[in-house]
C-alpha cells in the first residue's frame, strides 16, 4: 500500500509517479501519430488508479469535462473501478509553449494532491509527432501553480 510521505509543498513520490506515467504514456502515444486527447488519471491513497480520456469535442471542452470529471470524483472516488476517495490527479494535453518568442508543441499537464497548497503543472517540449523512433522530447520543466480542482 503506498505511503503519502508528502510535507506541505511538496509533491509525493506517489504524486510524481502516477504524473510521470501519465506524461510517459502520452509521449508513447505520440511517437505512433496518436491523438491521445486529453487524459486525466486519479488515484486514492492506496494506489488504486483509473485513467480517463476525452476526445469527442475540441480541446477546450475535453479540459473542461477532465476538470468536471475530477470535481465530480473527488470526494467519493470511481466506487465501480475500486477507487476510493481521490487523493491525486494529474490532467495531460497537447498545447503549445512559448520559447524565446517561437512557439513550440508540449504535454502540457496538470497535477495535485490532497494536503498541497496549491496546483502545480509542467510541460515537455516533443518534435517528431508519428516519427516512432525519431521522436524526440525534452525532460519535464515546470510551469507554474494553479488552483486545485478540489
Amino acid at each position: 500500500m503506498p505511503q503519502n510521505n508528502q510535507t506541505s509543498g511538496s509533491v509525493s513520490p506517489e504524486l510524481d509517479a502516477m504524473t510521470c506515467d501519465v506524461i510517459g504514456a502520452f509521449l508513447d502515444s505520440l511517437a505512433e501519430g496518436e491523438d491521445p486527447g486529453v487524459v486525466v488519471c486519479v488515484e486514492d491513497a492506496n494506489g488504486a488508479r483509473y485513467e480517463a480520456v476525452f476526445t469527442d469535442d475540441g480541446e477546450e471542452a475535453c479540459l473542461s469535462a477532465a476538470n468536471d470529471f475530477v470535481a465530480q470524483h473527488a470526494a467519493h472516488g470511481i466506487p465501480n473501478e475500486d477507487v476510493k476517495r481521490i487523493e491525486r490527479y494529474a490532467i495531460a494535453c497537447t498545447g503549445c509553449v512559448d520559447i524565446d518568442g517561437a512557439y513550440a508543441n508540449a504535454v502540457l499537464v496538470s497535477f495535485y494532491e490532497r494536503g498541497l497548497e496549491s496546483g502545480y503543472s509542467a510541460y515537455v517540449l516533443f518534435d517528431g509527432m508519428g516519427e516512432g523512433d525519431n521522436f524526440m522530447w525534452s525532460d519535464p520543466e515546470p510551469a507554474g501553480e494553479e488552483p486545485a480542482i478540489f
